[in-house]
């Protein structure tokens, strides 16, 4: 697993006009091919990080590198070609439900200018390694919220993205569907992909198989880096 530097928050600090600071200070190193889970409490600022990330919000001090360019200075014409580097889940699924499933993972590899023979190629053979073919033809709305969010991981991992961020992604699942999100999650940064999880869910990290890297938002708003992290053994905490 390669050890580059693929993500770096540089002294971060975020508020929304003008009101007390959601975090200051904010350091975090995450390297290429990780797991790493951002946990802390609704309104702690799980999500602004993962929009710091992405460019659709902005820090008022610090800086953003993503390999090796910080976000925040990119051209107008580049940010379009750095958000399709990474796949985006989210809680409540963002699909068309109008649509099959078929046609919802696809949207990425059409914004792409995939050909059709790629398109169907490449969603094949994830639909496979997800196990989800018996849902590709389906219209999402017929599909459970399970399933729903099966659809969703494959629309954000078929297009190969370097890091994938998932914003409380089992916040609206049973602890089965949950575990079963987590286990794809897995499989997909086995494969080189580094995972980002925003959750509260601190059974299912318990859960986690695996001793990650995990970032803390406590109960005052203000995030502790973890890194060996393991969740029965907290150790080495850095800043």
């Amino acid at each position: 697993m390669s050890e580059e530097n693929l993500i770096q928050y540089i002294d971060i600090e975020k508020n929304f006009l003008g009101k007390k600071p959601i975090f200051t200070d904010i350091n975090l190193t995450i390297n290429s091919g990780e797991f790493v889970f951002l946990t802390g409490i609704s309104g702690a600022g799980k999500s602004t990080m993962f929009n710091l990330l992405l460019g659709t919000e902005t820090p008022n001090e610090g800086r953003v590198i993503y390999r090796n360019y910080d976000v925040h200075k990119l051209p107008k014409r580049k940010i379009r070609h750095h958000r399709r580097s990474i796949g985006m889940v989210f809680q409540d699924y963002k699909l068309l439900t109008n649509k099959s499933s078929r046609e919802n993972i696809s949207i990425p590899l059409k914004i792409a200018n995939s050909s059709k023979n790629d398109i169907d190629y490449k969603l094949n053979e994830l639909a496979l390694k997800l196990n989800i073919e018996h849902l590709l033809d389906q219209n999402v709305e017929t599909l459970s919220g399970g399933e729903q969010q099966l659809v969703a991981i494959a629309r954000a991992a078929i297009h190969l993205p370097d890091v994938i961020l998932a914003d409380e992604p089992t916040a609206n699942l049973d602890q089965k569907m949950a575990l079963k999100i987590f286990n794809i999650f897995e499989r997909l940064n086995a494969e080189g992909i580094t995972v980002i999880i925003a959750t509260h869910d601190i059974h299912l990290i318990k859960s986690h198989k695996k001793k990650e890297n995990a970032f803390r938002a406590n109960s005052e708003r203000s995030f502790h880096a973890f890194r060996n992290f393991s969740i029965h053994d907290c150790k080495n905490r850095i800043k």
